[in-house]
């Protein structure tokens, strides 16, 4: 979860190399003839996937700040497995050059890359002799092949099999050229001729191409969402340094075309490629269109070319965007989500993307951006044009790691800290109270193992600004920060460690009606929530301790001078999950509520109350007045109560 308000700074001055370029040059590189350096590196989780497989594959890569250095293969080692992770860039342009060295190596990936279509590869590289099995869970295996070069014509518009074709040409026996009705972006080519690689006609021979040292231009895709911010806020602004490859300025055709003060300036050539830098202005825009030709030249900027248009007055189309559906996500769903939380419409006929927008955007959207980086990133250019918004998850160390940077955007970093925690809702929670106090932060889930040093856990938490903990390591926090308290479940600067648990419970039953005060109760459980609910009604009501172990109950009766023989509870508040000590519990007749600290879990005790029709409080508003108050303490803003928005959004959503 990542929450945004109005305030940023576009800044110019980071650098974001591009990300396309990276690749091929690390990949080029490995099968060099000598030692590499390449600047300003791209160093995001794609270009470190590729960084690894190359390892992997024999060459050295020692990577400086933004600057690597490459000692090229020179016996590739047989039998690998090379974890691609989100990258299709990897997978497919390493599949050339694998198919070349004449080893086996299995591709694998995350659960998204195994999702996109990899045959498109496949199959031109069978056709110059390359050979491959598939298995589930892989994406392929190619085995030892002898490649012989071959006139290919392309059946998808990619440049990446492109890329592919080209790689293995300079293995295969022969010419082999590859053939594009409609030509893709050039960087593969540019970047083997200034190597010293004959590549006319977008044809090659068996060729080793020369070391290079390069340093690498700011990344046009990564540049396209600053534009797109200063459009859609009235900034003015000039990017330096940014790749104009005539295969990557669609985005910049698209929107100049209408009517976007958009100038390209100071062109030059570096290392075979043209570099401008990109000066944008204020003004207004019209409805956007895009052809074929752009969307093969903007395929990656389709979805910030969208934001563009939900923004704008009129009816917007891209043409032949089927593509789309096989990216990281299926933007072409991701984006016609993102027109309905902004009130507006998109449809798809199969080939032709339509918007349709009044250009008035929401208060305060929250996106889904489906894991999806870039979606990510427009979700965000959206939320600002907006003044404020929020995005279900944040991956955006695939593409462009330092987008919040360059945005001038330094939200606070909050967290739950867990062994089980994927399911939480204290993100959205969080969403909902940064969205109302207007404070831009992220709020991540984060699952440690239960066996997790001391010293990394506590590293874990210092990389955060604020930090929910949960079971298993209430207690060990709390040790370990030398708290006053036995158990703890928030941290953060600025405060002693602490725990709202017991806030949470109090408020949870105050909203429902329910005054304790010097009512009888029964805690069930001896755990840090029953601990910290004990100390929050301590001098307020008698309480008796049950639990499984009769020694733990003793231990907390003795130390909060507890009673130990209540026989009519006037409520039961237990903190045990469901199991045979909690189904045998019995309900006494004098009890009028039940509180289940698991909010929506299983219990023997709920079921008894709703037989009986005793009030029964869930867990789920003790979770959300502890959050209130720890986002408080984090943030330094008023408490502000509103269960039932949360509970809406819940509802709205399907995650009750």
């Amino acid at each position: 979860m990542l929450n945004f308000n109005l305030q940023f700074n576009i800044n110019p001055s980071v650098c974001y190399g591009d990300k396309s370029l990276t690749h091929r040059a690390l990949i080029i590189s490995a099968i060099a003839s000598g030692k590499s350096t390449i600047r300003n590196v791209a160093l995001c989780d794609d270009v470190l996937a590729t960084a690894k497989c190359l390892r992997t594959l024999g060459a050295q890569i020692e990577i400086d700040g933004t600057t690597a250095t490459v000692t090229p293969i020179s016996t590739p080692n047989d039998n690998v497995m090379l974890d691609c992770q989100n990258s299709g860039t990897t997978a497919r342009l390493l599949a050339g050059v694998v198919a070349g060295l004449g080893i086996t190596a299995t591709f694998i990936g995350d659960q998204s890359l195994t999702k996109r279509p990899m045959k498109r590869v496949m199959e031109p590289l069978t056709e110059l002799g390359a050979r491959f099995t598939t298995q589930d869970g892989q994406l392929f295996t190619i085995h030892p092949s002898k490649l012989v070069g071959k006139r290919l014509t392309a059946k998808v518009n990619s440049a990446q099999v492109k890329s592919a074709v080209l790689l293995a040409g300079l293995f295969a026996e022969g010419a082999t050229q590859y053939v594009e009705p409609i030509a893709t972006r050039t960087h593969t080519e540019t970047m083997l001729s200034t190597c010293g690689v004959n590549v006319a006609n977008c044809t090659v021979t068996k060729s080793t191409p020369k070391p290079m040292d390069v340093t690498i231009p700011n990344d046009m895709s990564s540049a396209s969402f600053l534009i797109a911010l200063a459009l859609l806020t009235n900034q003015s602004v000039t990017l330096p340094n940014v790749g104009i490859n005539e295969g990557r300025v669609g985005f910049l055709t698209v929107s100049k075309r209408s009517g976007a003060q958009i100038f390209v300036e100071n062109v030059r050539t570096s290392f075979g490629e043209l570099v401008a830098d990109i000066r944008v202005e204020k003004g207004a825009i019209s409805p956007l269109f895009a052809t074929s030709t752009d969307v093969v030249n903007a395929i990656d900027e389709i979805p910030i070319l969208s934001v563009l248009a939900l923004a704008t007055q009129g009816t917007h189309t891209f043409q032949c965007v089927a593509e789309l559906m096989h990216k990281e996500c299926n933007r072409i769903d991701a984006i016609i989500d993102m027109a309905r939380v902004c009130g507006q419409t998109a449809t798809f006929d199969g080939t032709n993307l339509t918007i349709v927008s009044n250009g008035k955007l929401p208060t305060k959207p929250h996106f889904h951006v489906f894991g999806d980086h870039r979606m990510a990133m427009c979700a965000c250019v959206l939320s600002i044009a907006c003044g404020g918004g929020s995005v279900d998850s944040f991956p955006v160390e695939v593409s462009f790691p330092n987008f919040l940077d360059a945005v001038g955007i330094c939200p606070k970093k909050f967290c739950v800290i867990g062994s089980n925690v994927s399911q939480s809702k204290s993100p959205i929670l969080h969403t909902i109270l940064a969205k109302n106090a207007n404070v831009c932060c992220s709020y991540d889930a984060v699952n440690l193992p239960v066996d997790i040093s001391d010293e990394d856990l506590l590293k874990t938490i210092s990389a955060y600004d604020g930090a929910n903990i949960t079971l298993p390591f209430k207690n060990r926090v709390a040790n370990l920060l030398g708290a006053s308290i036995p158990s703890v479940n928030t941290v953060g600067k600025g405060f002693e460690p602490t725990s709202t648990d017991g806030f949470g419970v109090t408020q949870a039953l105050l909203t429902n009606g329910i005054d304790v005060n010097n009512k009888p109760l029964w805690i069930v459980g001896a755990g840090g929530g029953a601990e910290a609910t004990i100390v929050e009604l301590a001098g307020k009501c008698p309480m008796q301790v049950v639990n499984r172990t009769a020694e733990k109950a003793h231990v907390l009766a003795k130390k909060y001078n507890l009673s130990t023989d209540i026989p009519h509870p006037y409520g039961i508040l237990t903190f045990v999950p469901e199991c045979d000590f909690e189904q045998n519990l019995p309900l006494p007749t004098s009890c009028q509520f039940v509180f289940i600290s698991a909010y929506n879990g299983a219990s023997g005790l709920r079921n008894k109350a709703n037989e009986r029709g005793t009030k029964v409080v869930d867990g789920l508003q003790m979770l959300y007045h502890q959050g209130t108050k720890s986002f408080a303490l984090w943030t330094n803003t008023p408490i502000q109560q509103d269960y039932q928005q949360f509970s809406d959004f819940l509802t709205k959503e399907n995650l009750l």
